[in-house]
C-alpha cells in the first residue's frame, strides 16, 4: 500500500474521529445530565430498557446492515444508472417499511416489554413507564435509518464532514434542551416522571434534526435522491440480498448488549443497579470504539469496495492490513487506559446527584471487564466491512450466529462468579473468538495476508503496548489516593507522552503518518 493511500485512510479516519470525539464527549455530557436527574434508579432503568430496543434496531439497521450494504451497492449502481434514482427508491422503501414497523411496535410493546423485564402482570410502575417511553422513542429508528442513507451518499464521494458532525449535532440538541429544562424545572412531586418523559421527547426530536441536517447537505452537493415507489426495482433486491444477513452480522455487539440487559435483570437482588451500570459503562466503552474502530472501518469501506470492484486484490489486502494496524495502534492503548482507570473515569463523569460512590464502583467494575474487548470490537467492525466490500454479507451473518451462542454461554457461566461484570467479560471474550474466525476465513480466501514489513510493524505495536501497560499500571498505583481529576489529568498526560515518544523510537509507521498530518495541519493554520 502506497504512503499516499495510507495517508488518505488516516486523513479520512482523522476527520471522522475528530467529530466522533466531539459527539462522544457530548454524549457523555448527555449521560451526565441523565445520571444527575435519574441516577441508577427506576427512571434510569426504565429509560435504558425503553431506549435500548429502538436504538439496537437502529444500530443493526442504520449503522450496521443498511449503512454497510448501501455503500457497495450505491458505488456499483452509480456507474450504471442515475445514482439519484438508486438512492431515491431505497429511501422511499425504507421510509414505508420502518413506518409500518413503528406502528406495529406501538401495539406490540405492551405485550413484549413485560416479558423482557420479568413482570408479565405489569404490576410494577417501572414496567408501565418503560412501555410508555418505548412507544415514544420507537420512531427514532426511522429518522436515524434514513439519515444513514444520506450519510452513505456522502461517504461514497469521500465527503466525511457532515456525516461525522451529524451525531454531534444530535447530542448538542439533547444537552441544550434537557439542560435548559433541568435548570428551570419546578420542584413538583412527580418531577422525575415528567423529566424522563421530556428527556425521551427531546431525544426523538434530536434524531429528526439530525435527519434534516443530512438532507440539507446532500441537497447542497447536488445529489438529492429522486424519490420513487417502484419497489420492483432491482436495487431493492440487491439491497436485501446484502442487508438481511448483514442485520445479524453487523449487530453482534448490540445483540450481545441486549442479552446482557436481559440477564442483568436476574441480578436485581444482588446488584440493584446492574442494568444501568452496564448501560453507563457501555457508553464509555463506545467512546474509543466509535472514535477509532468505527472511524477506521467507515473510512476504509469505500476504498475497499472500489479496490474489490476493480479486482485489485493485492491493494485490497494491503489496505486491510494497514487499517488493522491502525486499529491496533490506537485501540490497544485505549483499552489499557480504560482498564486501569475505570473507576476515576466513571467517578469524574457521573458521580454527582443521584449517582453516588456505590454507583461508581458498580459501573466501573463492568467497564473494566468490557474494556478487555475494545480492540476486538473495533477490529471486528473492520473485518465485517472487508466482507461487505466483497458484497458478501452471508459469511459475517453465520459468524455472528455462532458468536452470539458463545456470548450467551460465556455470559451465563461468568455471571455466576463475577455477577454483572461476568456479562461484560462474556461479551469481550466472544468478540475475540469472532476475530479469530474472521482472520482464518479472510486468510483462506486470499483476501488477507501480511508482508514481512507489516509483520514487523505489528510486533512493534504489540511490544510498545506491553511496555505501555506496565507504565500505566505503576503510574495509576502511585496516584490511587488522589482525586479523580488529578489521577486522570496526570496519568493521561504522561501516558500520551510515553506512547508518542516510544512509538517514534520504535519507528512505527502509523506514528510517522500522524506526525506528518499534524505538520501539514499546522502549516495550513499558519498560511491562514
Amino acid at each position: 500500500m502506497s504512503i499516499q493511500s495510507r495517508r488518505e485512510t488516516v486523513k479520512n479516519t482523522s476527520i471522522f474521529s475528530f467529530f466522533t470525539i466531539i459527539s462522544r464527549f457530548l454524549g457523555l455530557l448527555r449521560d451526565m445530565l441523565k445520571a444527575y436527574a435519574f441516577g441508577t434508579g427506576i427512571m434510569a432503568v426504565a429509560f435504558d430498557i425503553a431506549f435500548r430496543i429502538p436504538n439496537t434496531l437502529r444500530n443493526l439497521v442504520a449503522e450496521g446492515a443498511l449503512a454497510q450494504s448501501f455503500i457497495p451497492i450505491y458505488e456499483n449502481y452509480k456507474k450504471q444508472t442515475n445514482e439519484r434514482e438508486v438512492s431515491g427508491v431505497i429511501l422511499s422503501f425504507m421510509f414505508i417499511a420502518l413506518s409500518l414497523l413503528s406502528v406495529g411496535a406501538h401495539f406490540l410493546l405492551p405485550f413484549v416489554i413485560p416479558s423482557l423485564v420479568h413482570d408479565p402482570e405489569q404490576a410494577l410502575a417501572q414496567t408501565k413507564l418503560t412501555i410508555d417511553l418505548c412507544q415514544i422513542l420507537f420512531p427514532y429508528i426511522i429518522f436515524m435509518s434514513l439519515s444513514s442513507i444520506y450519510m452513505g451518499i456522502q461517504y461514497s464521494y469521500s465527503r466525511f464532514l457532515a456525516p461525522s458532525f451529524g451525531p454531534a449535532l444530535l447530542n448538542i440538541i439533547v444537552v441544550l434542551f434537557f439542560g435548559f429544562y433541568l435548570f428551570f424545572e419546578k420542584q413538583e412531586e412527580n418531577k422525575d416522571f415528567n423529566s424522563v418523559y421530556i428527556f425521551s421527547v427531546i431525544t426523538l426530536f434530536a434524531a429528526f434534526v439530525h435527519l434534516i441536517f443530512q438532507i440539507f447537505y446532500v441537497k447542497k452537493i447536488g445529489l438529492s435522491p429522486k424519490y420513487s415507489f417502484q419497489f420492483k426495482n432491482k436495487v431493492i433486491k440487491s439491497l436485501f440480498i446484502m442487508m438481511l444477513p448483514a442485520v445479524f452480522a453487523a449487530g453482534v455487539q448490540e445483540i450481545g448488549h441486549i442479552i446482557d440487559i436481559y440477564l442483568a435483570t436476574y441480578l436485581h437482588e444482588k446488584v440493584p443497579g446492574a442494568v444501568s451500570a452496564l448501560t453507563y459503562s457501555h457508553r464509555i466503552l463506545h467512546l474509543p470504539i466509535g472514535v477509532i474502530g468505527v472511524a477506521v472501518s467507515t473510512a476504509s469501506l469505500p476504498q475497499l469496495s472500489k479496490l474489490f470492484a476493480e479486482k485489485n486484490i493485492e491493494a485490497f489486502k494491503s489496505t486491510l492490513s494497514h487499517s488493522l494496524s491502525l486499529n491496533l495502534f490506537l485501540l490497544l492503548p485505549a483499552a489499557l487506559g480504560v482498564i486501569f482507570l475505570s473507576e476515576p473515569i466513571i467517578g469524574l463523569i457521573f458521580e454527582r446527584g443521584e449517582f453516588d460512590l456505590e454507583s461508581t464502583k458498580v459501573t466501573a467494575y463492568a467497564l473494566k471487564l468490557y474494556a478487555i474487548g475494545i480492540p476486538a470490537y473495533g477490529v471486528q467492525k473492520l473485518f465485517t466491512s472487508a466482507f461487505y466490500a466483497q458484497k458478501n454479507s452471508k459469511t459475517p451473518a453465520k459468524i455472528t450466529v455462532f458468536i452470539l451462542i458463545i456470548n450467551i454461554a460465556l455470559s451465563i457461566l461468568f455471571m455466576r462468579t463475577y455477577l454483572h461484570g461476568g456479562l461484560a467479560l462474556g461479551s469481550a471474550s466472544a468478540a475475540y473468538i469472532g476475530i479469530f474466525i474472521y482472520v482464518l476465513l479472510l486468510y483462506k480466501t486470499s483476501h488477507f495476508s501480511l508482508t514481512k514489513s507489516e509483520k514487523i510493524n505489528f510486533l512493534k505495536i504489540i511490544l510498545l503496548n506491553l511496555f505501555f501497560a506496565i507504565f500505566i499500571y505503576f503510574l495509576q498505583s502511585l496516584l490511587s489516593n488522589e482525586k479523580y481529576h488529578t489521577i486522570l489529568t496526570i496519568t493521561i498526560g504522561l501516558a500520551f507522552a510515553f506512547y508518542s515518544i516510544f512509538s517514534r523510537i520504535l519507528n512505527i509507521i502509523e506514528s510517522k503518518i500522524f506526525i506528518d498530518l499534524w505538520k501539514n495541519f499546522v502549516h495550513f493554520l499558519k498560511k491562514r
